[in-house]
């Protein structure tokens, strides 16, 4: 990417011809001309944050609020599939049992294929899809066919979401084409634990 260092505001205007709020799927040819994960060094988001959580020595629970910010920090091309190393990816948001930190991790990009490396390497050995864009309204993306839980995709105002629903916890990504994650929401069914983010800024990438 040749934009460096310009901070793109949350909304899809050029895109998106809905009103009042209703959702609306964008149609393959507007899908082919964004970028719905727009990933290259430098890339940042910073998100708002509110994570609520049952404090087991004060017997209640408590709302921390807190700034996130999620950044490329490098990118190599690894057997022709572009890989990302992110930091601080929202889902570490999620951790329960301490203070969220901020973890590494691959995405790979291959064509319009996203997918988490498996270890500390970007490699394709033993990586779990995520998504194939363009995506459909209602479709369902399971990672392998050992997995019995799928990612269940929605058409929304500002693009898609991705939830992945299991029987302790969920979790969805809103992905806005063009900017990427604009919301991250988490949420643990049997001890309050949850997590929304919502993207204040976004600088791309170069």
């Amino acid at each position: 990417m040749t934009h460096t260092g310009k901070v793109a505001t949350v909304g899809l205007a050029a895109l998106l011809s809905c009103s009042g709020g209703k959702k609306h799927a964008l149609t393959v040819q507007e899908m082919i001309a964004a970028d719905p994960l727009p990933l290259a060094k430098g890339a940042k988001w910073t998100y708002d944050v509110t994570v609520k959580r049952f404090d087991a020595d004060a017997e209640k629970e408590t709302t921390q609020t807190m700034s996130w910010t999620t950044e490329v920090v490098e990118t190599r091309e690894v057997d022709g599939v572009m890989a990302y190393r992110v930091h601080g990816w929202p889902s570490d948001l999620s951790e329960l049992e301490q203070a969220p930190v901020a973890s590494d991790k691959w995405l790979l990009r291959a064509d319009n294929h996203f997918l988490w490396a498996s270890s500390t390497e970007p490699s394709l050995f033993k990586a779990q899809g995520w998504f194939n864009w363009p995506v459909i309204d209602g479709q369902q993306i399971c990672p392998s066919k050992d997995v019995v839980y799928c990612w269940r995709v929605t058409a929304i105002e500002t693009g898609y979401s991705l939830s992945y629903v299991t029987g302790p916890d969920e979790q969805t990504f809103e992905l806005e084409p063009g900017t990427g994650v604009s919301r991250f929401h988490y949420l643990h069914h049997r001890t309050t634990n949850e997590v929304e983010a919502k993207l204040v800024s976004f600088t791309k990438g170069h």
